[in-house]
């Protein structure tokens, strides 16, 4: 028979004693097993391979599953950093364990019938994620779902359907296109910047710019290797860049993570440049993009703008009746004006609250 730990890692690094005893295995043979150290015991009647602090035996331990995007950093899905674990338990569960750090989610009868014995299913974490994340990762983990093939783009409005509203407009915020997390990142924070975005947008035939920011800056965002056989076509593609007409930037992972603030200046230096140098090219951008969500308590939810109705500036009435004396051709104002022949367009910054009473009267 093979050895007890051979047996639980051929299954995932994780069985429970039943399964075990139908493959052959007595008590003696567990027993010895934990006291050598093959296997752990999270939890009565389970036995594991994988070390204490593994965020999936932490979950088994409570009394649950890991759900959220701990559950999604453990299948590689895109994430800043390690998440806080999150363990799923049924509604009706009992004798669950403490443990530091660790959010417990109570959840319907079928949750528990999907997923495997360590994670609840791919859409139940998913959904769980989009709660607990910041904005700009719960679209990242979305647009990695979508990059391998987990989910389709089809799928994302059953996905968050039930959701609370503000956070159902995620799904205008998603991108098939997106290659990695910076490229989702950076497409995020240009777009709540109010800039039009596109990603993997054609350039020499056989390449595609990792994203164009409102038409005409190409922005190349290297990951965190690098890849000496790669830097010379890289070069290559910027060079096409410009000569297409764009203005050319790249920005590496540390880059965007860490200075931020430094990269989305010198993108909007270039666009600004661009512009005021009258150049064209030959793609168009994306046109407008979507309306941010609505607010909510979560830390994603975006801000509704809003428009506060202006207010009158001091002495606003009186230059109210001023700006009607003048339009009616009457008072001492419209004379001196006259006189010296002030055109409306020359008028100097002294004259700018009675136009403005104006204009709100």
């Amino acid at each position: 028979m093979t050895s007890i730990s051979g047996l639980v890692h051929m299954h995932g690094g994780l069985l429970h004693k039943r399964q075990l005893v139908e493959k052959g295995a007595h008590d003696r043979h567990l027993t010895w097993a934990v006291r050598k150290g093959e296997v752990r015991r999270p939890r009565r009647g389970w036995y594991s391979t994988w070390p204490p602090h593994d965020p999936r035996f932490i979950a088994v331990q409570v009394g649950g599953r890991l759900t959220g995007a701990s559950a999604l950093q453990s299948w590689g899905a895109w994430l800043w950093q390690e998440p806080r674990i999150t363990v799923s338990v049924p509604k009706n569960a009992s004798r669950l364990r403490r443990a530091s750090r660790v959010r417990v989610v109570w959840d319907p009868p079928e949750v528990a019938e999907r997923g495997t014995n360590h994670s609840v299913g791919l859409r139940d974490a998913l959904r769980e994620a989009l709660l607990e994340l910041p904005f700009e990762e719960a679209v990242a983990v979305l647009d990695w779902a979508l990059y391998t093939e987990q989910l389709g783009m089809g799928e994302i409005p059953a996905l968050v359907e039930g959701l609370p509203r503000d956070v159902q407009g995620i799904v205008d915020w998603v991108d098939e296109k997106c290659q990695s997390i910076i490229e989702s990142i950076s497409r995020t924070r240009f777009r709540r910047a109010g800039h039009d975005v596109e990603t993997q947008v054609p350039v020499d035939r056989n390449k595609a710019i990792d994203i164009v920011v409102d038409g005409v800056v190409g922005l190349e965002l290297d990951g965190r290797a690098f890849h000496q056989d790669s830097f010379e076509k890289d070069r290559c593609k910027d060079l096409e860049i410009i000569i297409e007409g764009r203005a050319a930037i790249r920005a590496s992972y540390q880059m965007v993570r860490h200075g931020w603030e430094r990269v989305l200046l010198a993108v909007e230096t270039a666009a600004s440049n661009h512009r005021e140098s009258g150049a064209s090219v030959g793609v168009g951008n994306s046109g407008p993009g979507p309306r941010p969500p609505r607010r909510g308590p979560r830390l994603w939810a975006l801000p509704c703008r809003r428009h506060p109705k202006p207010e009158l500036p001091p002495g606003a009435d009186a230059g109210a009746g001023a700006g009607a004396g003048a339009a009616a051709g009457a008072g001492p104002g419209a004379g001196a004006g006259a006189r010296t022949g002030t055109s409306r367009r020359g008028r100097s910054r002294r004259s700018a609250p009675s136009r403005i009473a104006t204009i709100v009267r």
